[in-house]
């Protein structure tokens, strides 16, 4: 019996140990495995990435008509060979003291046309900023102020396209088309006009309309064929189903 008893007692002894006996986990806890919190400063980055990517859309477009377009008219020309203008004498005034000349009312200053073009671009980048923050209906109307102030401007066609990224986001997909078919009739030379053919084809794809998506996706690569969007547009086609 006294040997039973001392077995019995070594194996529970053996049982007995300790957490502390026992070799490390490799499994981490849960709390080691929580997915980590937003930051907010995702949002700012992806902001200031879609600034820059505009900035240079903008440049790409400049230097493009720097390219295309003619050089400037020398100022010789039939004008300077003609011979100089000789200042009539002043008329006799009979020894009287000639009248002080009537000061002419000053002209109305007018904003120096760089200082316009920064206020827009400052304007520009605000409303960029508003976007990614998701302040989709603060953007919208940024952005439209850009356009009024100049609509003929090099950001025209970049301000009519981000209207309708703001309609996109909120998934009005009916407005959203308005604005980027804007882009792709009034500047369908522009930056902007790839990529608002191309986002057409995705609108109709959100809304279900997958032959109308089809035909937004192959106008983008027939009429940009070399653009990003188009090599996108060709991914899209191979991916959704019809």
């Amino acid at each position: 019996m006294r040997i039973a008893a001392a077995a019995i007692a070594i194996v529970l002894a053996g049982c007995a140990s300790t957490d502390a006996d026992r070799p490390p986990s490799l499994v981490p806890p849960p709390e080691a495995t929580a997915a980590p919190s937003s930051d907010p400063r995702v949002a700012e980055l992806q902001t200031s990435m879609t600034e820059l990517l505009e900035r240079l859309d903008v440049l790409n477009a400049r230097i493009a008509k720097l390219e295309s377009g003619t050089p400037a008219s020398s100022p010789a020309g039939p004008a300077a060979s003609l011979p100089p203008v000789v200042a009539a004498p002043p008329p006799s005034t009979g020894g009287l003291k000639p009248a002080a000349p009537q000061a002419q009312p000053a002209a109305p200053q007018t904003q120096p046309a760089p200082l316009r073009a920064a206020g827009i671009a400052d304007d520009y980048r605000n409303a960029l900023v508003l976007f990614g923050k998701s302040r989709f209906a603060e953007a919208r109307a940024a952005f439209q102020q850009v356009f009024d102030a100049e609509p003929s401007g090099e950001l025209a066609d970049n301000a009519l396209y981000w209207i309708g990224e703001t309609y996109f986001a909120a998934a009005d997909y009916p407005n959203a088309m308005k604005y980027y078919e804007r882009v792709t009739k009034e500047y369908g030379e522009t930056n902007k006009a790839p990529d608002a053919l191309f986002k057409t084809g995705l609108a109709f794809e959100k809304s279900g309309d997958l032959a109308m998506a089809r035909r937004a996706f192959d106008e983008c690569i027939r009429r940009y064929p070399y653009s990003t969007p188009a090599a996108s547009a060709k991914l899209e086609l191979k991916r959704i189903k019809y």
